[in-house]
């Protein structure tokens, strides 16, 4: 009996300690304006599955968008721009104080869709929702690129132009 209880109890902790704790968390994602024209930075809400594994808002930047609706059957797509355009936002577990601190752009999966916002927008908005999501500990650390192939050069001088930039400032602003 003692030993079911121990085995129970110990079962009982490592599913605790092994499973994820959800969470609301806010990020801004750059969402597409719809008939407006213009690329809408917004604040979201987001069902952050794995709250406590010391990631940050900067992760769900680019998580799928596709909002509540009142015609269901029609509109169904992902509004968030980041996400159709394949980018990929991770930062480096925050919560280990012993690992350096890391923000990262991944651009290996980039692709414009036709008929879509410039790119060059897409990724300013992009980098201007990690600038309003980013917690205080990253707000100096510079994005690392990941996976930029030589015709991603233009993506280079943009993140190189926002670590630059005084995140204190709007980095980008959606023109009507």
């Amino acid at each position: 009996m003692m030993k079911t209880r121990i085995l129970i109890t110990t079962f009982a902790l490592i599913k605790t300690v092994c499973a994820g704790e959800a969470s609301l968390t806010q990020t801004y994602q750059p969402l597409d304006g719809l008939g407006a024209g213009e690329i809408k930075i917004v604040a979201v809400t987001c069902h952050h599955w794995f709250s406590n594994s010391a990631t940050s808002a900067v992760n769900l930047i680019a998580a799928a968008n596709v909002p509540p609706t009142d015609n269901p059957a029609e509109a169904k797509e992902d509004l968030n721009l980041a996400s159709t355009f394949g980018l990929k936002f991770t930062t480096s577990d925050l919560g280990d104080p012993d690992v350096a601190l890391e923000l990262k752009m991944d651009v290996s999966r980039f692709v414009a869709p036709e008929n879509s916002y410039p790119p060059e927008d897409v990724i300013r908005a992009s980098l201007e929702c990690v600038r309003r999501a980013a917690p205080e500990k990253l707000s100096k650390t510079p994005v690392i690129l990941i996976g930029a192939k030589p015709e991603h050069q233009w993506i280079e001088a943009i993140v190189r132009e926002f670590n630059a930039h005084n995140r204190k400032k709007v980095f980008y602003t959606p023109e009507p």
